[in-house]
C-alpha cells in the first residue's frame, strides 16, 4: 500500500515537472535561450537538466511496476546527471558563451560512475554509490550557487537552499543505508521516499529558473536617492527596430552588466538602478566591451531617473 501511494505521488510529481518545465521553456527560456552571457547558459543547460529529471521520474514508475535492471540504471544515470548540469549551469562558463568543458566532463564521469555502479554491483551498494554522488553535486552546487554574483541573486538563493537541503538528506540516507532494518530506510528513505525528494529538489530548481524573469524589490527612498536609474530609452522605438525578443536579451544583459559593476543593483521595469558614479557611460563601455553591442544598441541605454521622477513631482 505504501509503496502504492509513493508511486502515485511520484507520478502526480512527474506531470507537474513535464508541465512546469513545458511552461517555464516558453516563458522564460526561450526568450534568454540564445543570449552570450552567463544567464543564457545556464537556462539551456537547466532545460536539458529539467527534460532530464522528468525522464528519470518517468523510469524511476516503470521501475516500480516491475521494470528491468536497465529501467533503473537508466533512471539512476538521468537523475545524477540532471543535477549535475545544474551545477555545470552554475560554473562560470568558458568565455561567457559555452558550457565549462572541465564541468561538463566531470559531470558526464560521475554520472558514468553511477550507471556502471548501478548495472554491475548489488542493489544496496549501488544505492550508496548514487547517494554519495548526489550528495557530492549538491555540497558543490550549493558552493556554486551561493557564490555566484552573475546570475539572478534570488533564483540563486533558491538554488542554493535547496542544494543544501538535499546535500543534508543525502547525507543522512548514506548513514541510515548502514542500517537496513530501520524504519526510516523503509519510509524516509526508501526507493520511493528518495525519488519524491529528488522530485521535489527538481522542482524547486524550476521555481529557481522562473525567478528569473521577475523585478528585485526596489530600495526604500533614502537608498533610491543615491542611485542612478539606466533604462532602454525609447521603448516602443527600440521594439520596432530590433524586435521584442532582441530587445527583451538586451535587457537581460543590461541588468548582468550592471550587477558585474554594482552588486546590490536593482532590477527596475525597463531597465536597472544603480549606485555607480557616470552610470550610463559607464554601462555603455561595459556592453561595447564585454557583451558585444553594437554602437546603435549601446545608444538605447539612458539615464531613466529624471523621467521617473518628473511624474512623481507632477503628483
Amino acid at each position: 500500500m505504501m509503496r502504492a501511494g509513493g508511486e502515485m505521488l511520484l507520478s502526480i510529481g512527474v506531470v507537474v515537472m513535464g508541465v512546469g518545465l513545458a511552461a517555464g521553456v516558453i516563458r522564460v527560456v526561450l526568450p534568454r535561450i540564445g543570449d552570450p552571457t552567463p544567464l543564457g547558459v545556464f537556462l539551456r543547460l537547466a532545460s536539458v537538466s529539467g527534460a532530464l529529471a522528468v525522464g528519470a521520474g518517468a523510469m524511476y514508475i516503470v521501475r516500480f511496476s516491475g521494470g528491468e535492471i536497465g529501467t533503473l540504471v537508466a533512471a539512476d544515470t538521468a537523475m545524477v546527471l540532471a543535477s549535475s548540469l545544474v551545477c555545470v549551469g552554475l560554473a562560470k562558463p568558458r568565455a561567457g558563451r559555452s558550457a565549462s568543458p572541465r564541468a561538463l566532463g566531470a559531470a558526464v564521469a560521475l554520472s558514468a560512475v553511477v550507471a556502471i555502479s548501478s548495472a554491475l554491483l548489488s542493489p544496496d551498494v549501488s544505492l550508496v554509490v548514487k547517494s554519495v554522488a548526489l550528495l557530492l553535486v549538491s555540497a558543490v552546487g550549493a558552493t556554486l550557487a551561493l557564490r555566484n554574483r552573475v546570475l539572478p541573486q534570488a533564483s540563486m538563493r533558491v538554488i542554493g537552499a535547496t542544494m543544501i537541503t538535499y546535500g543534508v538528506y543525502a547525507a543522512l540516507r548514506v548513514m541510515v543505508l548502514a542500517t537496513p532494518e530501520s524504519l526510516l530506510t523503509q519510509t524516509l528513505f526508501s526507493s520511493t521516499g528518495a525519488g519524491i525528494a529528488a522530485v521535489g529538489t527538481m522542482l524547486m530548481t524550476g521555481v529557481a529558473v522562473g525567478l528569473v524573469g521577475r523585478p528585485a524589490a526596489r530600495p526604500d527612498d533614502d537608498e533610491d536617492r543615491r542611485r542612478t536609474l539606466v533604462v532602454i530609452g525609447d521603448w516602443k522605438l527600440a521594439n520596432a527596430a530590433f524586435g521584442t525578443d532582441r530587445v527583451l536579451g538586451l535587457l537581460l544583459e543590461l541588468r548582468l552588466a550592471a550587477r558585474d559593476l554594482d552588486p546590490s543593483a536593482v532590477d527596475s521595469p525597463r531597465g536597472v538602478e544603480v549606485a555607480t558614479p557616470s552610470a550610463v557611460a559607464a554601462l555603455r563601455e561595459r556592453m561595447r566591451s564585454s557583451y558585444g553591442w553594437r554602437p546603435e544598441e549601446t545608444e538605447l541605454i539612458t539615464d531613466g531617473t529624471v523621467l521617473r521622477r518628473k511624474p512623481r513631482a507632477a503628483g
